[in-house]
């Protein structure tokens, strides 16, 4: 019967009990944390004055899923996921709806709200792996692609719903009654996810050290040479890109025919066109044959037009062209992440997915750092253009990796991982 499931995959529903219900949790959540955020924020304003306390309470929130991430991924290969991504919700529950019921009845402090926030971060180094990790055991290999759409279609929803409705809500209600419907909702989304059945996991009979666990994490990456270069080069776009967007906020302020006015419409273009991409996504089959080229042309097109963004002096020639590049993004990102599920085994996907996010994620303060020292340096628009322009020369370095048309087109009926690794790494050598 498995032989079957793998030989016609196409017959497999996506919509199973268990996806949906790791689905709606994250839906829910993240619905939750947007809202979240904007009352924090605001809130801190209002209360302190200071946007270097909010800058501050978003590095607390960052720091621990940058430094703990490796370590959170060994525990999450070795533990139960499902119980790990209960347990951190019902935490990040309970201490969201303590800052709700203090914030209502008058003794809110800041420093709850910072410890609440490093909490929280702690929360998300262990999260984060376990849903990754346990996704692709709940859904069949060739619903990859569509899963991760249908997930990436709907948190760039709850975004794009979340940013609109979020300062009428802080203006109807107040925070404390937000900070309040976040807890209940990661209250919600604990007791839904106790439902999800996990796969058993074959367990190795070897004792093996912590250490040594995540040398073999770090080592599976290293060796497979092709997957570790399209990563390094992803990542160093990302740092570049992610930099020039520290800058959209003062290029608006700075240019005459924008404006702070037109920096919310900017902004809710970005989820939006990866919302059409997700959906897009969603509703079509890509071959496998297609798979490459797809995301090859995904990610030329994504950071080829982005540039003529801030080349344009038109706002309404601005809007479809950022619509157009964020659809682009989220394709070729999907392709990505799928091929990511299939081709790292279940018993590494949490500690190799918690080396790569620590790794992007220390990136990315360095990235604000680069942009905001070349703002200061360079006119707003020279430096966004010279960060984009770099971006897109490790584009084109990433499609052109040796071996990345087979990482992305991998089935596992075309046979192992580890005949992948060695087919891959042959062509990279031969390079």
């Amino acid at each position: 019967m498995e032989d079957k499931l793998k030989n016609h995959g196409e017959n497999i529903r996506l919509w199973n009990k268990n996806f949906f219900l790791l689905w709606q949790g994250q839906l829910v959540s993240m619905l939750g944390d947007i809202l979240y955020m904007i009352a924090l924020d605001f809130w801190i304003l209002d209360i302190t004055g200071s946007t270097g306390l909010m800058g501050l309470l978003s590095a607390l929130t960052m720091l621990p899923r940058i430094i703990l991430g490796p370590f959170a991924g060994v525990f999450v290969d070795k533990w139960n996921r499902r119980n790990i991504i209960v347990i951190t919700d019902f935490i990040r529950g309970v201490v969201v709806t303590f800052v709700g019921i203090a914030g209502i009845f008058g003794f809110i402090q800041v420093w709850m709200v910072f410890v609440v926030g490093v909490i929280s971060g702690l929360c998300s180094a262990f999260f984060g792996p376990a849903v990754s990790s346990i996704k692709p055991e709940l859904v069949h290999e060739s619903k990859f692609v569509k899963a991760n759409s249908v997930t990436s279609f709907a948190t760039s929803g709850m975004d794009m719903i979340g940013s609109a409705i979020g300062g009428l809500i802080y203006m109807t209600i107040g925070a404390p009654y937000m900070f309040l419907a976040n807890g209940i909702s990661y209250l919600i989304s604990a007791f839904t996810e106790m439902f999800i059945t996990e796969p058993k996991r074959e367990k190795k009979d070897e004792k093996i050290t912590f250490v040594d666990d995540f040398k073999e994490g770090f080592k599976f990456l290293w060796n497979f040479k092709t997957l570790r270069n399209v990563f390094l080069l992803a990542s160093l776009l990302n740092l570049f890109a992610n930099a020039a967007f520290i800058l959209i906020l003062p290029y608006f302020k700075t240019m005459p025919f924008l404006g702070p006015e037109k920096y919310g419409l900017f902004m809710a273009v970005i989820p939006m066109g990866m919302l059409t991409g997700s959906g897009f996504l969603s509703i079509i089959n890509i071959k496998k044959n297609q798979k490459f080229k797809i995301y090859k042309f995904g990610a030329l097109i994504c950071l080829g037009i982005l540039p003529f963004v801030f080349i344009v002096k038109n706002f309404y020639l601005m809007i479809p062209i950022a619509f157009i590049s964020f659809l682009c993004n989220v394709i070729f990102n999907t392709i990505f992440n799928s091929a990511m599920m299939l081709v790292v085994p279940s018993d590494k996907r949490g500690k190799i997915g918690a080396l790569m996010n620590t790794i992007s994620g220390g990136l990315q303060p360095i990235g604000a750092l680069v942009g905001g020292v070349l703002g200061e340096f360079l006119p707003i628009r020279v430096a966004v253009l010279s960060l984009l322009g770099i971006s897109f020369i490790f584009t084109i370095a990433l499609i052109f990796v040796k071996g990345s048309k087979e990482l992305m087109e991998y089935e596992s009926s075309d046979g192992t991982v580890e005949e992948l690794i060695e087919k891959t790494n042959s062509i990279v050598l031969e390079s």
